[in-house]
């Protein structure tokens, strides 16, 4: 059960862990989601903290896609489902794309290949948008190479079902050096935002800015976690106090501000019912009246 979940939430709920096949699912899942948006709204305005508002809806999605998955792949598919880029962090927004690696080996991708097409199409009809791939660790270790985006997706695993020792393969074949080089890395991601920034003018003093892109959001903070799990082989970027990379203090303010920025894009998905990232004129005075600020 998610957190905080109302009567709604629970009763849909209910419909989705009782639904045996594909017409049930959808029926169930489209008005659970409705259900659970509207009420992370009314926690969002309440007040709620933003770990925990994330946490509930990554825990609802979880639970929506691992059920799609029972319904679509027969038991004992050598296959692994598992999370990746922000979804793979469990950093989850209310419209943002679900980032899912379908793992396993090639003869077992074209076994399962019709049922894996289900599966996506069944995500679809519930109303869930994923960026999908289908891969064996081979083919993942090729795309991360040389590709910092790819590689970067993949530095943010998250098993959620089927065969886990996928996982745990594809994790340590990742943390080779030959995959994607420490200091290639680093000079790759410093290039990706440079060049980020001077699409908004390399300023964090927009009138209407993107909370996930523009300079000084929430891309900003997901570079320095990067960068600390290539670099220094920690988990996150929390991982650098102990080992004085990073000041205590330090760590809490960019703690601070990141729960600003991402309070703020949770609620304008919420508003606007859509992936947007811009705090644009039309969205601020809703948005700041949902979060409660006056004009004094």
């Amino acid at each position: 059960m998610t957190a905080f979940a109302d009567s709604a939430d629970s009763d849909y709920q209910a419909a989705v862990e009782r639904s045996k096949q594909a017409s049930e699912f959808t029926a169930a899942a489209k008005p659970f989601l409705e259900a659970l948006r509207s009420r992370l709204l009314t926690q969002l305005a309440k007040g709620t903290g933003i770990e925990a508002l994330i946490g509930s809806y990554r825990q609802a999605i979880d639970g929506l896609v691992r059920k799609a998955w029972d319904i679509s792949l027969p038991a004992g598919a050598e296959l692994a489902l598992i999370a990746t880029g922000g979804y793979g962090r469990g950093e989850l927004y209310p419209h943002s794309d679900i980032d899912i690696l379908v793992c396993g080996s090639e003869p077992e991708q074209q076994t399962h290949a019709e049922a894996i097409g289900r599966f996506f199409s069944l995500l679809w009809d519930a109303g869930l948008k994923s960026s999908q791939a289908v891969r064996s660790v081979e083919q993942c270790l090729e795309a991360g190479r040389g590709d910092p985006s790819t590689y970067t997706a993949l530095l943010e695993t998250r098993f959620l079902a089927g065969a886990q020792t996928m996982t745990a393969a594809l994790e340590s074949a990742l943390r080779s050096p030959e995959v994607f080089g420490a200091r290639d890395y680093f000079e790759a991601k410093r290039l990706e935002q440079r060049q980020r920034h001077a699409k908004f003018h390399n300023t964090a003093d927009n009138l209407e800015p993107n909370l996930k892109e523009g300079p000084g959001g929430l891309r900003d903070f997901h570079t320095l976690n990067w960068l600390a799990k290539k670099l220094y082989g920690v988990p996150s970027l929390a991982g650098l106090v102990p080992i004085g990379l990073l000041g205590e203090a330090e760590w809490q303010a960019l703690q601070r501000n990141w729960r600003i920025v991402a309070r703020l894009r949770f609620g304008l998905h919420l508003l606007v019912k859509r992936p947007e990232e811009r705090l644009l004129f039309d969205h601020q005075m809703r948005l700041a009246e949902c979060l409660g600020l006056q004009d004094t």
